[in-house]
């Protein structure tokens, strides 16, 4: 006799929005189980009506089953699923794919139980349960976050081998998964053999399968590999291999070139290997990056953070001059000096290299640096003598008081 159980309890993953429709499918499920419980006769409803039953029931009734439960563990341990992987594989394929595939992976699911019911075990018992749902995002979740892992508790008990074993184990997310399938295939051949009929397992596999089919389809394990090298670029860096990181991290941030926070990333790497061209355009692309999504604020602290790198750090033409202009509404004036200044010295034969002279002669004016203010008057005047602010320029240098 040998007894193992287990429930995953943990992902080392990271979301970046709200998982609307993971939390508004558990507050179904649990809205319709406690209205099933407790108030049936109140809201005047016949659940029921609500199981699929195979050969008679239609696929609005294979779908209104996924939200029925038979009791508290049949809930627990299918919403427990739901929130702990649901919502990291909703953050990374978006609600849309994800619908799709928890409502196809219950319709997919419940008809092939159905047709096992009828055709192999010779029942028309009632299906019910998320179970079909669960296992469809358990399959995309294997192919889309492949290289996640996963936290288990897990029971070992035999007692004829005087074994009581519990604890707590990290599992690659394909191991971790390639478990439950192995119980699922165990326990639906133990069902073909006259084992009970209770659970689907049926509608796990077939469910599991429909959702590993869909997200390939929409271009999951690509996506997969992807974010694959984000992965192993934070494990290498949580070791402390900056080389490792630095390879993985270059991969990622070539195949999602809008990452800003990924090339952010790569020059901080790239800084402690000692790479400073790589650091200084890793650097440069994600401020670029940043700005041209709208995201000042860190465009500005990663400019910041590189000049403190590299003093001489200027960002391409555009980028630089969009990035002076919102150090200087932002209130940074020493900032935003440092940064007209390198627009300056980089961008001299620009079209707005005379405006930048005249912001960084104002900057300089209005923290009474009388003598820099001059000298940035003058060369506008001396080198770009043909530019209309030649004669605002000369007219506020003579103003200006004596240093």
């Amino acid at each position: 006799m040998y007894f193992f159980y287990y429930i995953p309890f943990g992902v080392d993953a990271e979301r970046t929005r709200f998982p609307v429709f993971t939390v508004i499918f558990t507050v179904i499920c649990v809205a319709v189980f406690v209205l099933n419980k407790f108030f049936a006769n109140q809201v005047g409803l016949d659940f029921r009506n609500y199981v699929y039953y195979p050969g008679y029931s239609g696929f609005s009734a294979a779908l209104a089953a996924t939200f029925m439960h038979v009791g508290y563990f049949h809930l627990v341990s299918n919403l427990a699923y739901l929130v702990l992987f649901g919502r990291f594989l909703e953050d990374r394929v978006g609600p849309l794919l994800f619908v799709a595939i928890y409502v196809g992976s219950a319709l997919i699911g419940n008809a092939v139980q159905g047709w096992f019911n009828l055709n192999v075990l010779h029942t028309s018992a009632g299906i019910i349960g998320a179970s079909g749902s669960i296992s469809g995002l358990l399959g995309a979740f294997l192919v889309r976050l492949r290289h996640q892992r996963v936290k288990i508790a897990y029971w070992v008990f035999a007692p004829l081998m005087a074994t009581n074993r519990a604890g707590i184990a990290q599992l690659h997310v394909f191991f971790a998964v390639a478990l439950w399938v192995l119980i699922q295939v165990v326990r639906s051949l133990v069902q073909v053999t006259g084992g009970s009929s209770n659970v689907a397992y049926m509608t796990h596999l077939s469910g599991f399968a429909f959702g590993m089919g869909l997200i390939i389809a929409a271009g999951g394990w690509r996506a997969g590999i992807v974010d694959g090298h984000m992965v192993k670029a934070k494990r290498y860096l949580r070791r402390g291999e900056f080389y490792g990181a630095q390879d993985e991290l270059s991969r990622y941030a070539a195949a999602r070139p809008e990452d800003g926070d990924a090339h952010a990333a790569l020059a901080r790497v790239h800084v402690q290997c000692g790479n400073q061209a790589g650091a200084k355009d890793s650097y440069a692309e994600a401020c670029v990056q940043h700005l041209a999504q709208g995201r000042r604020g860190e465009a500005e602290q990663i400019y910041q953070e590189a000049r403190r790198s590299f003093d001489t750090f200027v960002l391409p033409a555009e980028a630089q001059l969009n990035l002076c202009f919102g150090l200087e509404r932002s209130l940074k004036p020493e900032l935003a000096l440092a940064a007209y200044e390198g627009f300056i010295s980089l961008h001299h034969e620009h079209a707005e290299a005379p405006f930048a002279l005249l912001r960084a002669a104002n900057l300089h004016a209005r923290q009474g640096e009388t003598s820099r203010a001059r000298e940035c008057y003058l060369a506008l005047v001396r080198r770009y003598p043909e530019d209309p602010w030649v004669d605002f320029a000369t007219e506020h240098a003579r103003r200006l008081p004596a240093a």
